[in-house]
């Protein structure tokens, strides 16, 4: 009699147990899904890789819109499109209010293949370490938000990577936050073109 008691008693706990891991595997894929709408993509540009999402800050909104017109010209104006991805480049990377997490690494679009990963690898030992998890939409933290980008200048040059020659731009700025929390604030790009896309290859303080 015992024995059969011990038996009920393991196949209720197993039946308990199980539907309370399907439960929270539910709620926690649901969290999840919920809160990736926010990053829906609104626009991509597909030949270049580029794409604005909605959780994407106005200022981020207003400077894809710009870079989405100079693309679409003709006759593209390069230095507009350096000056334009570099402005993206530093909202995206600078506001971390609105990442997920600490893995959530901005900018990487815009960045030549070859070092993305270790930008990745960086940014997520350094300024990106103390982003908490935003996943269940729940964060209390204050983290900084982009609210202008100045280009102070633009150099047209050569560059030299891996080897080749690059027509390339030497772009510096400086930008604000909606709050100083003492975040970095100035950077100078270097840009190279190929094959008429232009990508991030190097950042100077």
């Amino acid at each position: 009699m015992k024995k059969k008691t011990d038996l009920k008693l393991i196949i209720i706990f197993s039946i308990v147990g199980v539907i309370l891991i399907l439960f929270l595997g539910f709620k926690v894929y649901k969290d999840f899904f919920n809160n990736n709408t926010v990053n829906k993509k609104l626009v991509s540009l597909d030949l270049y890789g580029y794409t604005l999402s909605k959780n994407d800050t106005d200022v981020y909104k207003d400077a894809f819109n710009e870079l989405k017109s100079v693309l679409n010209e003709e006759n593209i104006n390069y230095e507009e499109y350096a000056k334009l991805i570099s402005k993206l480049f530093i909202i995206d990377v600078f506001t971390l209010d609105n990442k997920l997490a600490s893995t959530d690494i901005g900018g990487l679009e815009f960045l030549h293949k070859d070092i993305k990963e270790n930008f990745r690898e960086n940014m997520g030992s350094s300024l990106y370490k103390n982003v908490l998890s935003n996943i269940d939409g729940k964060r209390n933290q204050e983290l900084p938000i982009v609210s202008k980008v100045n280009v102070d200048n633009v150099f047209k040059t050569k560059y030299t990577y891996n080897e080749k020659e690059y027509d390339a731009y030497l772009v510096t700025l400086s930008w604000e936050y909606e709050k100083d929390l003492g975040y970095q604030n100035s950077i100078k790009l270097t840009i190279i073109n190929d094959n008429n896309i232009l990508y991030i290859v190097k950042g100077e303080k």
